[in-house]
């Protein structure tokens, strides 16, 4: 490259972020004390850099920093977030995607990635939460462990002076007044981390989101969710949340299901329930016993029977005083059968029921069979976008 052509890219590089600082009122100064590791460079990528797109972890850094900024020009009175203001930022100022942005978005989906991948889940009655596996956490573990790879050192440095309180001011009331003055100026570092926190936190929403438009082929555990198989070896399936959700009633998500970690998938073992269910078909559902007699109206459930976990039409009766549960076969080859709802000393069974089916795989209505109906008299809509590319995860 000519040292002409270097000179154009150091002018570009140079106005570029000189106007995103004054376009949030952030002097050179002010900036460099929340770029992390990068705080001693500001100087050198505004005044020397002569690269076509500036390295990942400065853009982030950088974008994270004109981000909390903008708090100085928020206005709640007129309805405009941090979000839309960095929307324009990126119109507006020429060279933010290409040179900041997508880099930047890079370095959050590094962080993400490097969040363990995780071990397969045998199956077995329950379906256990797989700690190590990205898909599933939830948000807030998720939203630690990313902050833990943003900023490994601080992360560790206050996570050590915490040991166990949920904050500084906390931990601050176990230490003698003496302690905390000698300390003072790490307790500082420790406090402006604890702002850095909440804003790396808000400002992985605000990635999330701008990465939906700029970098949208990556799976992100913000829109995904790895739900396992409660009878099977396979790994299970990436899901996406928002279409489960649009097939789980607000009110029965706030009292039944509560979150996604509730979710299994089973996988058709007999032909019972035929045609409705074949053998081999898979069946979303989230976990339930009989807590109460009463607590359920009927549809199909997973059940326990004889050693092996199945999925089973049920109503719920009194007969003589007694609950009972009604399994009502698909499959005209097959009968009803009782089973008693209470066990030897009157309480629910917690041992025959083990959840409540949602979906099922495919599941369409044929033109003449209008009358099949897979949800206790609730139409039954196929959700094409549920499964992703229907991949194992």
């Amino acid at each position: 490259m000519s040292m002409e052509s270097k000179n154009i890219l150091i002018s570009a590089n140079k106005l570029l972020l000189t106007n995103l600082l004054k376009f949030v009122d952030l002097s050179q100064s002010q900036c460099s004390l929340t770029l992390s590791h990068h705080r001693n460079s500001l100087v050198g990528y505004i005044y020397r850099y002569d690269k076509k797109i500036f390295p990942r972890s400065f853009s982030y850094f950088f974008l994270l920093s004109i981000y909390r900024s903008l708090a100085k020009k928020y206005d709640p009175k007129k309805n405009i977030t941090r979000i839309d203001l960095l929307k324009q930022i990126i119109k507006e100022h020429g060279g933010v995607v290409t040179k900041l942005l997508i880099p930047a978005l890079e370095h959050h989906i590094f962080a993400i990635t490097n969040i363990s991948s995780g071990i397969n889940i045998g199956a077995g009655d329950t379906v256990s939460l797989n700690k190590n596996d990205i898909f599933d956490q939830d948000q807030e573990t998720i939203l630690t462990k990313y902050i833990s790879i943003i900023e490994p050192e601080k992360y560790e440095n206050y996570n050590f002076f915490l040991r166990g309180h949920e904050c500084i001011a906390d931990r601050l009331l176990d230490i003698d007044e003496e302690k905390i003055e000698a300390n003072k100026e790490k307790l500082n570092e420790l406090k402006n981390f604890e702002v850095e926190i909440t804003a790396i936190k808000d400002f992985y929403i605000i990635c999330e989101d701008l990465r939906k438009k700029y970098l949208p082929n990556f799976y992100s555990p913000s829109e995904y969710k790895k739900i396992n198989f409660i009878n099977d070896d396979a790994n299970g399936f990436l899901m996406k949340k928002s279409a489960i959700r649009k097939k789980i009633s607000e009110d029965e998500w706030k009292k039944k299901v509560k979150d996604f970690s509730n979710l299994f998938l089973i996988k058709a073992t007999d032909d019972y329930m035929e045609p409705i269910i074949s053998r081999g078909d898979e069946c979303l559902a989230y976990k339930s016993t009989l807590g109460q007699t009463n607590a359920f109206k009927g549809g199909l459930f997973v059940v326990k029977e004889f050693g092996k976990i199945c999925i089973r039409r049920l109503q719920f009766t009194m007969f003589e005083d007694t609950y009972q549960i009604i399994s009502i076969p698909d499959n005209k080859k097959y009968s009803r059968q009782t089973i008693q709802a209470l066990d030897n000393k009157g309480k629910p069974r917690k041992d025959y029921i083990i959840g409540k089916v949602i979906w099922k795989s495919g599941f369409t209505l044929e033109e003449n069979n209008n009358n099949l109906n897979l949800f206790d008299n609730e139409k039954d809509e196929p959700i094409s976008d549920l499964f992703v590319g229907k991949k194992r995860a």
